[in-house]
């Protein structure tokens, strides 16, 4: 017959156990070598009956002098952003969207030819269970190289042996123009290669389009002239749902957000690209329309509110689904 087991025993038992146990077990389980490097990045969400699939292609390194404010506000602004004073690095996005007709590649990243940190959408897109060859159409905000590079192998042929590129045409007859290249300054003519490799691997298979129209039932374009001559937003409605990709409206989220009037240095038109930020950022923020943005950090998508003169970024939450 059992006995009761007496309670002081009970306690002298409990206590013995938490001498002995610890001796038994590993010194630690975490221990392990730092992985010294970042997980493939895809994000999907949904946007009325279509799917959103946003792509992190990279990062580029840019130094605060290409903004054109005064260094010191510059400082200012990166610093209450949390952002280091040294070079800023800007996220290069790209967002696939899925129609339930077509499989359309809103820009395209830089590919290697922006150097290391950049090139990773093949990666992205297997990740995301693509294959290049089910791209339908890629739609180019503009031709310059982190957003149209990636759209061409290292090797010079299609990356998206299938796809139809679509590209604005005020901004075909600049970059892809010789006159307009052999006018450009020396140190300004390799911000014509993106163009010569685009044309050179696409041929007829790019479909230049005038800004405004509409691209595919879902997407049309946007005017957003300044940043370049022919510079495109893209947007994407199913049902009420909306999403405006807006290219390169915007660079520098602690900066142009709450000073919007400021450019950067490789803005084709100073006034034109101030004046396209003000009115897309007043018109998102008004309408409550989403936008995703190619240098936010990924997955680069959210609201705009007004906060007085400034405007204030709320990125969207996590979706699982």
């Amino acid at each position: 017959m059992n006995q009761p087991v007496n309670p002081a025993r009970r306690r002298l038992i409990a206590a013995a156990s938490l001498t002995i146990l610890p001796a038994t077990l590993p010194a630690a389980f975490a221990r392990a070598p730092l992985a010294g490097s970042q997980v493939i990045s895809v994000h999907r969400m949904k946007l009325g009956d279509f799917e959103v699939t946003a792509m992190l292609d990279g990062f580029i390194d840019i130094p605060p002098a290409v903004l054109q404010a005064d260094p010191d506000m510059v400082k200012a602004l990166l610093a209450a952003g949390g952002w280091p004073a040294g070079p800023m690095r800007l996220p290069v996005n790209t967002f696939l969207v899925n129609t339930g007709e077509k499989l359309v590649l809103l820009d395209a990243g830089g590919a290697k030819m922006l150097g290391p940190t950049a090139g990773r959408l093949p990666q992205c897109l297997a990740a995301a269970g693509i294959e290049p060859g089910q791209i339908d159409e890629v739609y180019i905000t503009h031709m310059h190289g982190d957003h149209l590079h990636g759209t061409v192998t290292p090797e010079g042929g299609r990356m998206f042996p299938n796809a139809i590129l679509r590209i604005a045409k005020a901004d075909m007859d600049y970059w892809a123009n010789p006159a307009e290249e052999a006018r450009a300054p020396d140190n300004q003519k390799p911000r014509f290669i993106p163009a010569k490799r685009a044309v050179a691997a696409y041929g007829e298979r790019i479909r230049p389009f005038a800004l405004g129209e509409q691209l595919t039932p879902g997407i049309r374009s946007v005017e957003a002239v300044g940043h370049t001559p022919g510079h495109s937003c893209y947007m994407v409605q199913s049902g009420t749902a909306r999403l405006l990709a807006i290219g390169d409206t915007m660079h520098v989220a602690p900066v142009q957000f709450p000073r919007p009037e400021i450019t950067v240095a490789f803005d084709w038109d100073q006034s034109k690209a101030r004046a396209t930020r003000q009115s897309i950022f007043d018109t998102v923020a008004k309408e409550g329309i989403p936008i995703a943005a190619v240098h936010l950090p990924f997955p680069g998508i959210g609201r705009l509110r007004r906060n007085g003169d400034a405007f204030v970024f709320d990125p969207a939450p996590w979706q699982l689904f």
